[in-house]
């Protein structure tokens, strides 16, 4: 049994009887519920843990969420009480809270979000090129920081993760691949795919103005087309700030390959939460081969839920293929029948 450590205050509770921890690169913050239900005891004290508190979890004294705990539910009845304890990394302020009015001229991606971030304590790093500075962007009344800062991240193509350790990290899919491998037959209990035309379009445009200081303003306009979407299914998309023939093909294709992301991903059910010894961790590539859903691949994963409860202790692992979360074009399919 893995340990699982809810850490308040200094003090650190372990004992938890059902744990759902979900890391996700979709998403740019993590999340956790934690729940103990225990018999009635003599001298028994509620657990001094309160709502908004501070909190680390750690799987085997290795931190994976830094943030703060969101809901509190103590319950009881004849036989037994117990408390549910939910919470996210701190950088769900950022999904929370409004942004201030913020003009991103002449500010790069890592400086913008830096200065926006900094109010609640969130650290900033990139591991990708963030440097070149936006001609023309502003918040919009009422939209979260997320909102804000997704809407740059948008433009250069990149994604927001949270690094686990209360920071947020500006980044692209992970190239860092795990030891172990995903199959069928052999460490796969369970397994399933969803695939979806709801989001996905055949051609998307993006429009935008182009304001070199040198030159007068004009219209550009680029586009690029999922070719696996059969039916006409244009998207237009306005872009927010000023940008080249180069910035909108990149925009394009990143709606493109952000759809497929979307609309494509197998998951699949392991005992326990580490492969070859290494903790399952998203943004790592592994080895899938599984020839029921015709995946024979290195895919991406995108989403992992560590999880104890009546059913026992399992890691559900989303994946998808990893061009589908960058900037290249995406491949030709290999097979038409593949779902991949």
């Amino acid at each position: 049994m893995h340990d699982v450590a809810l850490s308040v205050a200094g003090t650190e509770w372990r004992g938890w009887k059902e744990v759902r921890i979900r890391r996700s690169i979709r998403q740019i913050s993590s999340e956790f519920t934690l729940r103990l239900t225990d018999k009635w005891s003599e001298n028994m004290q509620p657990r001094p843990i309160i709502e908004g508190d501070a909190c680390t979890i750690k799987i085997d004294d290795r931190t994976v969420i830094t943030g703060f705990i969101d809901d509190l539910t103590p319950f009881y009845d004849a036989n037994t009480h117990g408390v549910e304890v939910q919470g996210r990394d701190v950088t769900g302020d950022l999904v929370d809270c409004s942004a201030p009015s913020f003009q991103w001229r002449g500010r790069s991606l890592l400086e913008g979000a830096t200065e926006l971030c900094k109010p609640f304590g969130i650290p900033v790093r990139a591991t990708v090129d963030v440097s070149r500075q936006f001609d023309s962007l502003k918040s919009d009344e009422g939209e979260s920081l997320f909102d804000v800062i997704e809407t740059a991240a948008r433009i250069r193509g990149v994604l927001l993760m949270s690094d686990g350790l209360g920071g947020l990290v500006i980044g692209r899919a992970g190239t860092e691949r795990m030891s172990g491998a995903l199959v069928l037959g052999e460490n796969i209990k369970a397994g399933n795919c969803r695939r979806s035309m709801r989001d996905r379009h055949s051609k998307y445009t993006v429009k935008g103005q182009s304001n070199n200081p040198f030159t007068e303003i004009t219209a550009v306009t680029a586009s690029a087309e999922d070719k696996l979407v059969r039916r006409f299914r244009p998207k237009t998309i306005l872009a927010e700030d000023g940008l080249d023939i180069g910035g909108c093909r990149d925009r394009a294709i990143w709606h493109r390959n952000t759809a497929f992301a979307n609309s494509t991903s197998a998951t699949y059910t392991v005992n326990g939460w580490y492969l070859d010894g290494q903790l399952i961790e998203p943004n790592k590539l592994i080895a899938v081969r599984d020839t029921w859903l015709k995946i024979n691949a290195d895919q991406l994963i995108s989403d992992v839920s560590y999880v104890i409860d009546e059913k026992g202790l399992r890691c559900e692992i989303t994946v998808a293929d990893p061009a589908a979360f960058d900037l290249k074009e995406l491949p030709e399919p290999a097979d038409e029948g593949a779902i991949f």
